[in-house]
């Protein structure tokens, strides 16, 4: 799966960005055709978006909008084909802030929020939240402990 930036990234945020979707595509098989938006916004505008789309007020650390139902529908595409998954937005100072209350780095708190809004891509929701949580931690562990693809 690729990504498509927008909005400022630095280099090595980049690198651990692809490192973390190299390690969520070994679990879920997702064609390197597709991709995906990830959008770094300021605290206004997620504040924004999480109002109009979720009727929480204020800012949060990430928001995901899938184009497809889950990752069963996403596996029937063409392969062959380009697709785009949906958008990602973050909020780099509500990530720093994040960051600094769990003990972080910035780029493990920026592949923290990117598993998770990957997760929501591909189907899961906060109403299977165990689950959620398993593959989460899972495929984090990996992320972590410097996992190398084939």
């Amino acid at each position: 799966m690729r990504v498509n930036f927008s909005g400022y990234f630095y280099r090595e945020e980049k690198i651990k960005i692809k490192n973390a979707i190299d390690v969520f595509d070994t679990f879920f098989k997702i064609s390197n055709n597709f991709s995906f938006n990830l959008n770094s916004v300021s605290k206004d505008e997620i504040s924004i978006l999480n109002f109009e789309y979720f009727n929480k007020k204020g800012p949060t650390d990430v928001l995901s909008f899938p184009l497809f139902s889950g990752i069963e529908e996403i596996q029937q595409l063409n392969q062959k084909n380009e697709d785009t998954l949906g958008d990602m937005f973050f909020c780099r100072p509500i990530l720093k802030k994040n960051a600094a209350v769990y003990h972080k780095s910035l780029t493990e708190e920026l592949q923290l929020v990117l598993v998770h809004g990957l997760l929501h891509l591909v189907g899961y929701s906060h109403t299977e939240e165990i689950e959620l949580q398993k593959i989460e931690n899972t495929i984090l562990d990996k992320v972590w402990s410097g996992f190398k693809k084939n």
